[in-house]
């Protein structure tokens, strides 16, 4: 074989690993969307919503009274506990819970945030006390004429309805775990640390 061929042929392979290294993530990703809906049980007790559910019509009201919505989520990793109402002892459990997690991420705990999501208004006054308990917690409120639409968003989501629930949304912008609150602390604190292992975002 003369040095011409050799080389042509490893340009060839050269090119056809190039090519293998860019289509066969995107034929594995759409085999995975073609062969997966609705929600799956993880390994941890957490329900794997898929595919991931895009949150961009998400409307809510932060603490200072400003609209909260898809572009605050983009960019970190989120915990969120939906509440009913005041936030009762059930309810500080499950921030507890959630502040434990984002603690346990030890150097990777800036990439993830804590919301805390209620239909009642009257929390605004304990917004401060809450972000005080658990570092990087914001309360949000869900408006009256946004509750139909946040219901439809969350409700389903896995087992159960939207509240006394956590749920993860991804630096995207997409709400992609739901745990009920019979989850126990170590199997969130595994998904989390392998989620933020794995992921190049956020």
């Amino acid at each position: 074989m003369s040095d011409v061929e050799q080389i042509r042929k490893q340009n060839q392979r050269t090119i056809l690993m190039l090519l293998g290294a860019f289509i066969l993530p995107l034929v594995l990703a759409w085999f995975v969307y073609l062969n997966t809906s609705g929600v799956h049980v993880t390994n941890n007790g957490g329900h794997l919503i898929t595919p991931a559910r895009p949150l961009q019509s998400l409307a809510l009201t932060a603490e200072d009274g400003k609209p909260f919505g898809f572009s605050e989520l983009k960019g970190k990793w989120h915990l969120v506990y939906i509440g009913n109402g005041a936030c009762t002892e059930k309810c500080h459990a499950m921030l507890s819970k959630m502040h434990q997690v984002r603690m346990a991420q030890g150097k990777d705990m800036s990439r993830l945030d804590l919301l805390f999501i209620t239909n009642n208004k009257a929390e605004q006054n304990n917004s401060a006390k809450l972000a005080g308990q658990y570092a990087r917690l914001s309360v949000l409120y869900i408006e009256p004429g946004n509750a139909q639409q946040f219901t439809k968003l969350f409700s389903g989501a896995g087992n159960g309805g939207a509240k006394d629930n956590i749920y993860v949304i991804d630096p995207l912008g997409n709400l992609m775990l739901q745990y009920t609150d019979a989850i126990a602390l170590i199997g969130i604190i595994k998904d989390l640390t392998r989620l933020l292992k794995n992921s190049q975002i956020g």
